[in-house]
């Protein structure tokens, strides 16, 4: 009797994305880099083109490559990466229970990334931060092109606390969110008052009001608990 199980398409993705990372860092790919196009890179590895795209995906998700849509597909920002989330987890949307659960953990941490970071964001990272509002402000009426400009608001925080645990750790808690999860978030999230809570955050920063800067970060991640708990359907 053969009881050798066959390997699934699921497992030969996660090797093939390992294989895709080891690629990179052979052929010395630095971030912003252009990668080969998916039909090459199926045929260098031998695999079938939704086999590479799913492991491509799954990269995509961490934030180790960046697809581009009718540009192609580059090194992202996180390729080294420190910790990776489980591939199986993140296969499947979180129960309403373990997103409330990220929500505590991110309550936990994000008030230590502001104490790190209160007395040590630049002048020109408070510049950065201040387009970044501003452009948001252009786009009130569409969440999706307000919440790049937020990601990479927060990312200028978490950059000034200098502690990279903290920074990974919370980036892949944010990436544990499916698609749907975040379009319901932002479907209830008034785009006007997440504009202002992220305005009034900044200035707190400016004015290194560290207490002031926590409560409002904390205020955010409380508005999405409540939307998960108001308009997530319960665990079965």
């Amino acid at each position: 009797m053969n009881d050798i199980t066959p390997i699934s398409k699921k497992s030969l993705a996660d090797h093939l994305a390992e294989e895709l990372r080891a690629f990179i860092i052979r052929n010395d790919y630095k971030r912003g880099d252009r990668l080969p196009s998916t039909a090459d890179m199926a045929k260098l590895f031998g695999v079938g083109l939704p086999t590479l795209r799913e492991a491509i995906k799954k990269l995509d998700t961490i934030g180790s490559i960046v697809v581009k849509h009718g540009s192609g597909i580059y090194v992202g920002r996180y390729f080294n990466t420190l910790f990776l989330p489980n591939p199986i987890t993140t296969a499947q949307p979180l129960s309403k229970t373990k997103l409330l659960e990220l929500i505590d953990a991110r309550l936990a941490m994000e008030g230590m990334i502001v104490s790190l970071a209160i007395d040590k964001l630049t002048d020109k990272q408070f510049k950065v931060m201040k387009e970044l509002l501003d452009d948001a402000k252009q786009h009130l009426d569409n969440f999706n092109e307000c919440g790049l400009d937020y990601l990479e608001f927060h990312y200028e925080i978490r950059k000034a606390a200098k502690n990279i645990i903290l920074q990974e750790i919370v980036r892949v808690i944010t990436n544990l969110y499916t698609d749907d999860q975040v379009q319901l978030i932002n479907k209830h999230m008034s785009c006007q008052d997440d504009f202002k809570l992220h305005s009034d955050l900044y200035d707190a920063l400016k004015r290194r009001n560290k207490e002031k800067a926590i409560e409002l970060m904390e205020t955010r991640l409380k508005r999405i608990g409540e939307i998960i708990i108001n308009y997530l359907p319960d665990d079965k």
